[in-house]
């Protein structure tokens, strides 16, 4: 068992990663820049408000939640490979993983803490190594249990069994003990002292766990890496040719259902009524399978590879340029740099996060001229194996 390297990659998974995190910087600027926790007052009196409430429901209906789906999925598929290239389903494995998602944990709450505290790799360690009962079970099982886990989640958002704010007694003791208020945290975030902004981070990072679990987005994004590890297994991902008929089926339904149910998704949104629950749960998934499935196409197209090559590196260094991403816009809007949380809405936010991720497309390209892993990926490896790997390509020659 030995790091994956640079020959034994598929590219167009890089690519589908790298895209997949173009959309969640996109449906994460909604955060990083505090708009979300403005007012309805303060959102009126921008002076870009007309467009910013279009942009906004653009983003609902194009973005929202679509992104960290196909992340989620890509994320089985990587077990999969993980699993085959051990060549073995035994114990050995067992450890070895579990010890790779105790360090993506780690991975997780550090950045939760230090930056932002909207993470998601805690909840993908914690389903990750869920996915170690179902490494023997039969195809039509994982299936079952993926659609099992999806409908639970929608279930959880329809019926409400786990009510919004009931987990949220750590956050709130903390920011009693802390002296912070909802009202009070962008003032905190964006002109704050480092020890109360980290303090702020770790207290949030409760309700962040708190939304995860009460939203039913657990069980969704174990739904995903069960579905994802279905792929992978059947090495589905290796043979697109092969299964183009299908794949423009699934783009034509997951876009001709998709679209429509997020539309009733985006024009309810802030009602918080059964038809907004009923459209969020149904409409996700298949937007997302048909984002997955154009971009399967547009690959197997004649110039398919020199269109989307751009998005590769960037999905190779996945890991890296997720928490990348949080350091940027943090240091653009948190105090610990330029301080501008609450101060625009989409249409000034949205082109500063094209050109975060522009950014990230030359820095990946050239890190990758240069190294085999991202940085974040490298620390990752190390820790998991418990040995030093070489990081320059030239020490691998």
């Amino acid at each position: 068992m030995t790091p994956t390297s640079g020959h034994e990659r598929y590219e167009f998974l890089d690519v589908l990663r790298g895209f997949a995190l173009f959309g969640i910087i996109t449906a994460n600027m909604i955060l990083y820049s505090l708009y979300l926790s403005l007012p309805e007052s303060a959102r009126v009196s921008m002076s870009t408000y007309p467009t910013d409430r279009v942009l906004d429901f653009l983003e609902l209906v194009l973005i929202e939640g679509k992104f960290y789906t196909i992340f989620s999925v890509l994320f089985g598929i990587g077990f999969s490979i993980l699993l085959t290239r051990a060549q073995a389903k035994s114990s050995v494995f067992h450890r070895f993983f579990l010890k790779r998602m105790f360090f993506l944990y780690l991975i997780g709450v550090a950045h939760a803490v230090l930056f932002w505290h909207d993470d998601i790799l805690q909840f993908y360690a914690f389903c990750g190594a869920l996915l170690l009962p179902f490494v023997r079970v039969r195809n039509r099982t994982l299936i079952a249990f993926s659609v099992l886990a999806l409908a639970a989640g929608a279930a959880i958002k329809l019926t409400g069994a786990i009510p919004p704010e009931s987990l949220t007694g750590p956050r709130d003791l903390l920011f009693a003990r802390f002296g912070f208020t909802h009202d009070s945290r962008i003032a905190i975030w964006t002109h704050g002292s480092l020890p109360n902004i980290l303090r702020l981070n770790l207290s949030s990072w409760f309700g962040q766990v708190e939304y995860v679990i009460s939203s039913g987005m657990l069980f969704k994004i174990f739904g995903c890496f069960l579905l994802g590890f279905y792929i992978g297994r059947n090495e589905i991902y290796k043979s697109l040719e092969k299964y183009r008929l299908t794949i423009k089926r699934v783009a034509i339904v997951g876009l001709a259902t998709g679209i429509p149910l997020n539309l009733i998704y985006a024009y309810t949104f802030s009602s918080e009524s059964w038809l907004r629950n009923l459209s969020e749960a149904l409409a996700i998934l298949p937007l997302s399978a048909g984002y997955a499935s154009l971009l399967c196409l547009l690959w197997l197209s004649p110039r398919g590879d020199t269109l989307l090559k751009y998005f590769a590196p960037v999905g190779r260094m996945a890991l890296t340029n997720y928490v990348g991403q949080s350091v940027i816009c943090t240091l653009i809007f948190y105090g610990t740099g330029l301080g501008l949380g609450g101060t625009m809405g989409p249409t000034l936010y949205l082109p500063i996060g094209f050109a975060v991720y522009l950014a990230q497309i030359a820095v990946s390209r050239l890190w990758l001229d240069r190294f085999q892993f991202g940085p974040l990926e490298w620390i990752w490896r190390m820790l998991t194996y418990g040995s030093w790997i070489p990081l320059t390509k030239r020490a691998i020659v």
